[in-house]
């Protein structure tokens, strides 16, 4: 049965707060209004037809980038969105990165939604400042697993409890679309060692998979989570498309250092760096 999480607040209380210190995450409902969800939606469609019909889109690994610009599309493997009908567009978008600076819908989500601004630095215990940003999108039925992994893993602030990611679904997000699954209190171990498969991900001797708690959200509902915490999500496995948006925010007094010397920060109990960069380096 689903799990029925609270409306959310626009601020922590001290019981929530040391939840979120225990398990790692903290979910709620109501994080945006139907409103602010319809927006985003057509937002996103906005983005990806605007990225797919400038005549300077450029593929670059992955991605397909306008030139001068950051924001970047990624679409199913092998599609080629430049002279693509709209309404197949859409269905092969796979993710969006850098896109809150060109929209100012996204701007205002990222940077002065009070509820999510509110319960960051409830969680950080001082200001937040945007780090990353992403749309995460499993088209229907061929939605692909994003395996399991930590966030810091991809990242090169310190300290490391100073990374807290949220996860806004756009449509309810369901087991059978893709939700989130996370390894509740896992965060409390550290750095985990990470290799590259498919993607990039935690060794499987480190984790119990069958441990996961699914995180089930209405749309608007969002999960405010540990850069520690481990978690995937499924395949999508429904005929309709699951959105997702995806905002990093560090706390205002963390730093970004360099990749070697985060080598040593993001690392095992033995030292061994555990991080996709580290993992990267090390695929022949």
């Amino acid at each position: 049965m689903q799990t029925e999480y609270s409306t959310c607040p626009q601020m922590l209380d001290k019981v929530q707060q040391q939840l979120f210190q225990e398990q790692g995450y903290l979910a709620f409902t109501d994080v945006i209004s139907p409103q602010e969800v319809s927006d985003a939606r057509d937002a996103l469609s906005e983005l990806v037809q605007r990225v797919a019909n400038d005549p300077t889109t450029v593929k670059k690994g992955p991605f397909w980038s306008p030139e001068g610009k950051r924001i970047s599309v990624q679409f199913e493997k092998g599609y080629e969105p430049q002279g693509a009908d709209e309404a197949d567009l859409e269905l092969n978008v796979r993710k969006l990165m850098y896109y809150q600076e060109e929209h100012p819908h996204f701007g205002y989500l990222s940077n002065n939604h009070p509820k999510i601004l509110g319960i960051l630095s409830s969680i950080l215990g001082e200001d937040a400042l945007l780090y990353a940003d992403q749309a995460m999108i499993k088209p229907a039925l061929i939605g692909t697993e994003k395996p399991w992994h930590q966030d810091n893993a991809y990242f090169k602030v310190t300290p490391l409890s100073a990374i807290c990611g949220v996860w806004i679904a756009l449509e309810d997000a369901t087991i059978e679309n893709g939700c989130m699954h996370v390894l509740a209190g896992q965060h409390k171990r550290g750095a985990l060692k990470h290799h590259h498969t498919h993607d990039c991900e935690i060794l499987p001797d480190r984790i119990v998979p069958a441990q996961a708690v699914p995180v089930e959200l209405p749309a608007g509902g969002a999960m405010f989570f540990s850069g520690l915490l481990p978690h995937q999500t499924p395949p999508n496995k429904s005929p309709h498309r699951r959105r997702a948006l995806q905002f990093h925010y560090r706390a205002k007094s963390s730093e970004i250092i360099e990749t070697e010397e985060y080598f040593k920060v993001f690392a095992e109990a033995d030292g061994t760096p555990a991080s996709c960069a580290a993992a990267a380096r090390e695929t022949p």
